[in-house]
Order: C-alpha cells, then sequence, then structure tokens
C-alpha cells in the first residue's frame, strides 16, 4: 500500500493535530478518494494553523492522514510531540514504569507460545474489530470535539498487500457495502510479508524501528512505539516476531504500565502506554492470558472540549484468520 506523496503544509503545530490521528494499515483507498480526502483536510488544518517552524524527521511528514480516515478516525490522530517539550525531556522519561520488565516478559511469552497463521501468497488476512474514532463538529460555528460510536470494522488483506477489502458501514466515509481498495503494487513496509522478515532479535528490531532516530528523543520515541501499534492491529505476525516487538518496545524511553485500561468491548486489562503531551497511547492486554486485546487514545490534557480522560480512539480485536477470498469469513461463509 504506496504512500501518497503530500503537499508541504505546516500542520497545526505538530504538538497539536497530528496526535489525535492514530496510525493504522497504510494506504487502503484508491489514489483518487485519498487526494480529495487529503486535499479536504489539508485545507480545513491549514486553515487555522500557526505559523511553526518545520522541526520534524521526514518520516512525520509522510504521515497517512487519508488512510487513519479509512480505520474509523474522521479527522482525529495521534500527534506527534515537540522536540523542545519539557514533558518528554529524557531526564524525565528514562526510568520505566513499575513492573514493566515484568509484564513484557509475560506478554512476550504469551505470544510466543501462540499458534502460527501462515497465509499462501492467494490468500488473504481477515481481521475483525470493534472501533471508534474522533471528529471535531463546526456545525455551529464553533469547533466541539465528537468522539463516535464503537462500530464493527473488518478487513480482508493479501500478504503482499496489493490486495485488500474494507468493510466498515457505520464508517462516515466509505461506502456501506464496503470498498475494494487495490494497488497495483504490493506494500513494501507493513505487508504480512514485510512484517515477516523483521528481525527477531529485539536490539536489531529496535534499531529498525527507530528507523535512524535516536532513543531520548521525544518525536523518535513517539515513532517507534507507533510503528509497533501499526502492526499490532490489523496485521498478523509470527509468534517469534510479535514476541521481539514487545520486547523492543519495552525499551524505548517513556514505556510504563497502566494499570486498569478497557478496550472498546469493554473488555478490561492492563497496558503498556506512551504519553505525550495531549495523548497517551496504550496496548491493551488480558490480566490472565496477556493475550493482545486492543489499542486506545487517551486524551491527558483538554482539547477541542473534551476533559482528560477521553477516549478518542479505541480498536479492540476480535479476531483473525487466513481465508481464501475477500469478503469470506473464517467459517466459510460469504458476506
Amino acid at each position: 500500500m504506496t504512500r501518497m506523496p503530500r503537499r508541504t503544509v505546516e500542520p497545526l503545530g505538530h504538538a497539536e493535530f497530528d496526535l489525535l490521528l492514530p496510525r493504522p494499515v497504510d494506504g487502503l483507498m484508491p489514489n483518487a478518494r485519498q487526494e480529495a480526502i487529503e486535499d479536504y483536510l489539508m485545507d480545513e488544518i491549514t486553515r487555522t494553523a500557526p505559523e511553526r517552524p518545520r522541526v520534524r524527521r521526514a518520516a512525520w511528514v509522510a504521515l497517512p492522514v487519508a488512510a487513519a480516515v479509512i480505520a474509523g478516525a474522521v479527522i482525529a490522530a495521534p500527534a506527534e510531540p515537540e522536540r523542545d517539550s519539557r514533558a518528554g525531556a529524557p531526564e524525565a522519561r528514562e526510568r520505566p514504569g513499575p513492573g514493566l520488565t515484568g509484564l513484557v516478559d509475560r506478554i512476550s511469552l504469551a505470544a510466543a507460545r501462540q499458534p502460527a497463521l501462515e497465509p499462501r501468497q492467494d490468500q488473504y488476512l481477515y481481521i475483525e474489530s470493534v472501533t471508534s474514532g474522533f471528529t471535531v463538529d463546526r456545525s455551529d460555528g464553533t469547533e466541539r470535539g465528537v468522539v463516535t460510536p464503537p462500530h464493527k470494522r473488518q478487513v480482508w488483506i493479501s500478504p503482499d498487500g496489493s490486495k485488500s477489502f474494507v468493510l466498515e458501514p457505520e464508517h462516515a466515509f466509505m461506502d456501506k457495502r464496503g470498498e475494494d481498495l487495490d494497488t497495483p503494487t504490493g506494500d513494501d513496509r507493513n505487508s504480512y510479508n514485510a512484517v515477516k522478515k523483521l528481525p527477531a532479535d529485539p536490539d536489531a528490531l529496535l534499531e529498525r524501528l527507530y528507523g535512524g532516530g535516536e532513543p531520548g528523543n521525544l518525536p523518535d520515541d513517539w515513532s517507534a512505539f507507533a510503528e509497533v501499534g501499526r502492526i499490532l492491529d490489523e496485521q498478523l505476525t509470527t509468534p517469534r516476531t510479535s514476541a521481539a516487538l514487545y520486547r523492543a518496545a519495552a525499551r524505548i524511553p517513556g514505556v510504563e504500565v497502566v494499570e486498569k485500561a478497557t478496550d472498546a468491548r469493554g473488555r478490561t486489562g492492563i497496558a503498556l502506554a506512551f504519553t505525550a503531551l495531549y495523548d497517551r497511547q496504550e496496548w491493551i492486554f488480558d490480566k490472565d492470558s496477556y493475550a493482545y486485546l486492543g489499542r486506545r487514545s487517551v486524551l491527558v490534557k483538554e482539547r477541542w472540549g473534551l476533559k482528560p480522560g477521553t477516549v478518542h480512539f479505541q480498536s479492540a480485536v476480535v479476531g483473525r484468520a487466513v481465508v481464501d477470498a475477500k469478503r469470506q469469513l473464517p467459517d466459510g461463509r460469504m458476506l
């Protein structure tokens, strides 16, 4: 799923707008549709954007706004933190939270014991989830944050990422009957084939996640944490790679434990989390089995009229499987 070229635009300050958009599977959208939505979003951003010098890495310039739209957040996202934020100063963030090492050990062992799903190249990965996003309502002339109700999302993706289908009838921008989102070439970054090739050594994997960034620098730490989150929701990984991902993530400065978190299905678990400015990203795990349940984004400061503690994005995994065709369910039925 190829990234689209982007116009040179200064966003609302990387500490403000960008952080309200979760980063899901990239590019599941036809080119013309993606361009139209990106143009609309860019116009909305620049209409109120303050002047601010560009300070972020090139990887942040390519943040797929339209991809986040397709994943359930209408205009919402995690924002990139500013480099000079004292909240993200390395000296204040290097010490891991209580129980981090033990929790990650248990999560990694649980992941390593999971049965492997090995799709053929002519098959599809099927991921069903419950998701909820965030939009800004300007209908009365003011800006008011609105969190959308949780709803079902079903995705079919070929192992090379070149073929996909998304069914999310309650999404504001999507065809209620679902959409074919095939691309001419496969995804060289986020496909099953690419993820399967990730190194299983946590140190080598951590270096890959940072992509040349520097541990202890807040935007780079945030980006590395987000990279893991991109894989967790709508992808399949080998048990060995999953275990390595969690062990690598635990080495990112600022990662901590949240003892109680609830996913979009109402399941309560324990979370690995990362906080930057307005937002805390959480990956939620079952407290008994340590299986991955889902992820969510929680405001830690008031924003767009929404109080601290508001969950502005969430996605809970219902099931993953390998099927033979688009629209086929794990039990063989066709939608």
